[in-house]
């Protein structure tokens, strides 16, 4: 398979960042503080303003070959060899530029930014696998795979503050501090030795283990970084999954795992990334690897005459030696800078209870229910401390979580009705008692198809509601709603439907993420509020006689 890809992609970014006084903090919308004067009271706030218009001229190109070869042993097992390489290149340019204000020091300044990026990539891998039944009870399966990767990255970078040295938007004075280069050689070797063993016929067991081996050798140069290295890494992974059916209406099963997570290589050089000076991020050398093991245990029961499902489950999961992020902020220029780190490891616990019955011939409910508590660790900001040798200082998070999706259904053969609430409650407690928060979102409504051959009809109307969230827009209750009808003609061969999309135009899509070491909130308008007609036509597929 070859395939050949060109694309021109634009975009524009925003953004404004205020004094570093999170207990004083208050929610202002980006266009306010873009547009704040000298002299108002969000102006005295922020520290800096920056829009960056940035266009990517990229050209990817690639070839996957697969082959196979297979011999079986009889019925009770086989033996075979498959491999891939795959070739791929990818080429772009960059331009970037860059408008600034430093507000606290009352001055701006004006970046003009270019880079050429350039990536080869060739892999060739060869997989062996040998599967066999020992007897009627236990299978068992072995595989070895070997892969060798080779990756050249190259990146020249250009930027300039001074007009005079730009010709037709391009700048023309070298970054050398930013200027990248390298190669790097990666040998994995993945070996996987599991079985099943069905004793009897109630009891089924699952062990399984990956042992992962990496050889790495890289020549490296970021800047003034001129390095070369070489790490060998293995990675063992064991994990057994255990059932019982206890009966025929009840079962029950059991699982751990135990997973490594090796660090990427380039993440553990000693770079410096200033190319966006507003955001500078490093590599770090000490940074090793991260582990985790989990345990879960499950209940399943069934009563036929009652129509009644219900599963209940809860599982335990330890981190050690997590990784995080550190960030260091300078409140008189805005500017932060970040870099990996490894930190206290945490651990969460987890519940779950489903429950599905029938009530009699229409109406059926459905009930899952989830209760989560962890905790995890993470570095507070360094604020206004240029010593490197700082040690920051340890936040503990402790989240309690709350899901519920509860549904209660009405359903003929020409009617469905569904009444539905979605419930999602996380509340979250810090050392530090002024970070507490506890943000809620819930969606209750109604979802109703109407089926009068040839045409059905669909719609979906909802109340979603969020509080506790520090971006104000994000709270409140929004009236959401979406519909479809279909109409079907030429003995279902073809059909003709009608979306729309978002009647109320209120969709906006919202995403939020807190950790111990940052709280982000975030939403972004997309395609929305639309109409979009489809017209579909069935082939049959019918033998000649």
């Amino acid at each position: 398979m070859a395939t050949y890809a060109k694309s021109r992609t634009t975009s524009q970014t925003d953004a404004a960042s205020y004094g570093y006084e999170p207990n004083k903090f208050k929610y202002h919308t980006l266009d306010a503080a873009l547009v704040a004067k000298p002299g108002d009271a969000l102006y005295n706030q922020l520290i800096t303003r920056s829009r960056n218009y940035q266009t990517d001229d990229e050209q990817t190109r690639k070839l996957v070959i697969n082959y196979a070869w297979v011999h079986y042993l009889g019925k009770k097992g086989s033996f075979s060899l498959s491999g891939q390489t795959i070739l791929n290149g990818n080429n772009s340019d960059t331009y970037i530029n860059r408008n600034l204000e430093y507000l606290r020091e009352g001055s701006s300044e004006k970046q003009w930014q270019y880079c050429d990026y350039t990536k080869h990539n060739a892999s060739t891998s060869l997989k062996a696998m040998f599967d066999y039944w020992l007897g009627k009870k236990v299978y068992v399966n072995i595989s070895d795979n070997l892969m060798y990767t080779r990756t050249r990255v190259g990146r020249n970078f250009f930027a300039d503050t001074d007009e005079h040295n730009v010709s037709n938007n391009m700048p023309t004075t070298l970054d050398s501090n930013n200027a990248l280069h390298y190669l790097l050689h990666t040998w994995t070797n993945t070996m996987t030795l599991k079985s099943t063993i069905t004793p009897t016929k109630k009891i089924m067991i699952m062990p399984k283990l990956d042992w992962v081996m990496n050889r790495e050798s890289a020549d490296y140069q970021y800047g003034r970084l001129d390095t070369a290295a070489v790490r060998i890494s293995h990675a063992i992974e064991p994990s057994v999954f255990f059932k019982w059916k206890m009966g025929r209406v009840r079962s029950m099963d059991l699982s751990f795992a135990y997973n490594t997570t090796v660090p990427d290589l380039i993440s553990t050089f000693g770079y410096r990334n200033t190319i966006d000076p507003l955001q500078i991020s490093e590599g770090n050398p000490l940074l090793h690897n991260s582990h985790s093991h989990t345990t879960t245990f499950g209940y399943h029961r069934m009563w036929l005459r009652k129509q009644i499902v219900l599963g209940v489950s809860a599982s335990y999961r330890k981190d050690i030696n997590p990784t995080a992020t550190l960030y260091t902020y300078n409140s008189n220029t805005g500017v932060y800078e970040s870099k990996p780190m490894n930190v206290k490891g945490g651990d969460e616990w987890k519940f779950g209870f489903n429950y599905d019955q029938g009530l009699g011939v229409y109406f059926r409910i459905m009930n899952k229910f989830a209760l989560s508590k962890s905790q995890s660790y993470g570095f507070l900001t360094i604020v206004d401390n240029a010593d490197p040798q700082a040690k920051p200082d340890l936040n503990h998070q402790r989240l309690l979580g709350v899901n519920e999706n509860l549904e209660l259904t009405y359903e003929t053969e020409k009617l469905s009705l569904t009444l539905f609430n979605d419930l999602t409650l996380n509340r979250y407690r810090y050392d530090d008692a002024s970070y507490n928060s506890r943000p809620i979102y819930n969606s209750a409504g109604i979802s109703a198809r109407i089926k009068l051959s040839p045409i059905e009809f669909w719609v979906r109307l909802a109340d979603d509601f969020r509080s506790g969230y520090q971006t104000s827009e994000m709270n409140g209750h929004k009236l959401m709603s979406n519909a479809s009808i279909n109409y079907s003609f030429c003995k279902n061969k073809c059909r003709l439907s009608l979306w729309v999309d978002d009647i109320f135009n209120k969709d906006i899509y919202y995403d939020s993420e807190y950790s111990a070491y940052q709280r982000v909130e975030n939403s972004a308008n997309y395609l929305h509020h639309y109409m979009n007609l489809t017209f579909t036509y069935r082939f049959d597929a019918k033998s000649k006689k």
